[in-house]
């Protein structure tokens, strides 16, 4: 279209209507986010007197949210439509959204000039079904390019939602589908092994692959160490992989044969540790550092490898800080806690805002990791924090004293009584409100953050079905009922889904989430001076 421009909103929240004059209201869109300006000459010109803009807008479907285009304006009596939006090509706006996957974490980075991010991606679909709303009209000729899927560590919750995104793509509906062309694959090495030996069950100590006993350089005490660590996932053995991994190596398989059917280089495999900053060059460019601070290895004059960690003391936890532990040591050996503590930590720095993601750091490796702190050696400090395990009880206070959170973001939620640890914990969030650097930090929950809305009584039809899962009819020419059928009950509908969304351009932050209204948001705004003494900002709304 003749004067249409790709543009990005300039304000931190824009209302779009269907008519400049008392118009029905669209959707409300932010900072950073792209627009089609279809009357871009007359807005460079001065002539413009509104913002006419082409959007998606989400139709609620059986299953989910289809994006429909929409054309509407932006109005203001105090902004000037110049002052509203800016050419694509000017966007110096990192975006970081947190997404609800319920018991899991997921998180999308998407640069200014556009370089996507994965940081893991949960285990069921919520997180590819986000994505695909995004990221619209992938095909598997033009995939949307993917610079880099970082796992943090290798429990499902954090990425067996990541092979889902490889399952869309047969999906009937086309806006539930997404390709995706990922370059680099990044994780902490560690790889889950079946339960079972045949029909033995496996030892804790046989769960993450192989280890040796060795003398500790720090304390001289005998500690053991993970020495089979991975790199190239292609290359780990079906059987020496969970379901779950086995699962996601078929995927990261298809994705590579894809790759180089094309021409294109096949996917970097890289396990990541402390120093390993380099992996994120890709980044410099765009004056966006990311430091890599965890895991932390331990290395002997013969061997080097990950720490096989203990069980944390039982609760209650209140002051668990001040508890003199047996030598400063975690009793026993438990392959759950080694894999989550040692989860990549990595902190990333645009401007003068500072992220801090953690993965499921627990309390025994984030004790490593603050001493390192302590001593100068590291900087755990942020703005924005993602908290450790969805907010568990197996945190360390002093990480939360030396991150000294402005905004904390859980990532939580609540799916059935099998996957119920109590998350997040109340001595967690208030500890994380304590060790703040301002009066009134910011705590947001995934799941607090979605809207249910009361659907009331209802009494599902349960059927059974034949061979060819089509309706059993009975000899009275009814439909044969499943004897299992659930009794009625009282139901709530999720209408909007729980994501934390942050923008800045490294001067300038702003962080707001959805609600059951479209228009309503909860909106905050920050600056950081030259100090970096961070203080409050209006947020600007047109």
């Amino acid at each position: 279209m003749a004067g249409s421009k790709q543009c990005i909103i300039d304000v931190d929240l824009a209302t779009i209507v269907s008519a400049a004059a008392d118009g029905k209201f669209i959707r409300m869109q932010a900072w950073g986010d792209e627009v089609e300006v279809l009357n871009y000459d007359d807005i460079e010109n001065g002539t413009a007197r509104h913002v006419e803009v082409r959007v998606f807008k989400f139709v609620k479907q059986d299953e989910g949210y289809k994006p429909v285009a929409a054309s509407g304006f932006i109005v203001s009596k105090s902004v000037k439509p110049a002052d509203v939006v800016r050419p694509k090509e000017a966007d110096d706006v990192l975006k970081c959204n947190f997404v609800d996957v319920q018991q899991g974490d997921g998180s999308v980075i998407e640069t200014p000039k556009g370089k996507v991010m994965l940081v893991d991606g949960g285990d069921n679909v919520m997180f590819a079904r986000y994505l695909a709303s995004r990221f619209r009209g992938t095909t598997e000729e033009k995939p949307r390019d993917v610079e880099c899927v970082l796992v943090t560590h290798g429990d499902a919750d954090h990425f067996q939602g990541l092979t889902e995104i490889s399952k869309s793509e047969k999906l009937s509906r086309s806006w539930q589908r997404l390709f995706i062309d990922p370059k680099r694959v990044y994780h902490n090495g560690l790889v889950k092994r079946p339960g079972k030996i045949g029909a033995r069950k496996r030892r804790e100590t046989e769960m993450l692959g192989a280890t040796e006993t060795v003398k500790d350089p720090a304390t001289n005490k005998n500690i053991t160490l993970l020495t089979e660590l991975e790199s190239d996932l292609l290359e780990v053995a079906d059987e020496k992989m969970n379901e779950p991994f086995r699962a996601w190596k078929s995927a990261l398989k298809a994705y590579n044969v894809r790759r180089t059917k094309t021409g294109a280089a096949a996917i970097e495999f890289r396990r990541l540790e402390k120093g390993d900053s380099d992996a994120f060059d890709f980044l410099a460019e765009e004056n966006i550092k990311i430091e890599v601070l965890a895991p932390i290895p331990v290395e002997t004059a013969t061997v080097k490898g990950l720490k096989f960690l203990g069980e944390p003391p039982k609760g209650p936890r209140i002051g668990q800080e001040s508890l003199q532990l047996d030598g400063g040591e975690f009793k026993g050996k438990s392959a759950s806690h080694t894999i989550n503590g040692h989860s990549i930590v990595f902190r990333l720095t645009y401007g003068r805002f500072n992220f801090l993601f953690t993965g499921d750091l627990n309390d025994e490796a984030a004790r490593v990791l603050t001493r390192a702190h302590n001593s100068g050696e590291l900087n755990l400090q942020a703005e924005v924090f993602k908290v450790p395990h969805h907010g568990s009880a197996d945190f360390s206070g002093a990480l939360l004293q030396a991150v000294s959170p402005v905004i904390s973001i859980i990532s939580s939620g609540d799916e059935s009584a099998r996957k119920e640890y109590i998350h997040p914990r109340a001595t967690l969030v208030g500890a994380l409100g304590k060790y703040s650097r301002v009066e009134e930090p910011l705590i947001f929950v995934t799941e607090m953050v979605a809207f249910f809305e009361v659907v009331g009584k209802v009494r599902p039809e349960f059927h059974s079905l034949d061979e060819n899962d089509v309706c059993e009819i009975g000899a009275d020419g009814l439909a044969v009922v499943n004897k299992k059928a659930a009794k009625a009950f009282f139901a709530f509908s999720r209408t909007e889904y729980g994501i934390v969304k942050i923008r800045t351009n490294g001067r300038r932050l702003l962080v707001y989430t959805n609600s059951g209204q479209s228009d309503l948001k909860e909106a905050y705004a920050y600056e950081v001076d030259e100090s970096g003494k961070v203080r409050p900002s209006p947020v600007r709304k047109v």
